[in-house]
């Protein structure tokens, strides 16, 4: 096993980033006078995290001698390394990595966002299996 990354919704940097937008939005209604249904409707945004922590959702990715495989609770895949030509990362403009696998034969495969380790252990792991990555920063031209 060369990389086996899980990441849970539970997390307490999850639930901490949850709790913290509903008590930014219960201060902003306390000492702005806010209005509620402004503030309820910036807090519905909120509810796919909460109903995420509430099923304990949990994504993986699994990097071996033979196969990349991936699970969350909305995509799975597995693609053999074999038929990897290479992965990109693809910086967006709101700072967020992309992970796609550009197979041998042109398909694109694209990594969902909650199962991708951090950029550098990702990396490692691949260079460790021989894969070759490569990284694209978002640019306006």
């Amino acid at each position: 096993m060369i990389l086996e990354h899980e990441v849970s919704a539970r997390r307490p940097k999850a639930l901490v980033a949850i709790a913290l937008v509903w008590l930014g939005l219960w201060g902003v209604w306390v000492g702005l006078d806010a209005a509620p249904w402004i503030l309820v409707l910036l807090g519905l945004f909120t509810l796919p995290a909460i109903f995420e922590a509430a099923r304990g959702d949990v994504a993986r990715l699994t990097l071996d001698d033979t196969r990349l495989t991936w699970r969350s609770e909305r995509h799975s895949g597995d693609a053999p390394l074999k038929d990897i030509d290479h992965v990109r990362f693809d910086t967006r403009l709101d700072l967020a990595v992309n992970a796609r696998l550009e197979l041998v034969n042109g398909t694109v495969l694209r990594l969902p966002v909650e199962c991708v380790p951090r950029y550098d252990i990702f990396c490692a792991a691949l260079d460790d299996a021989g894969i070759r990555h490569e990284r694209h920063h978002f640019s306006f031209f």
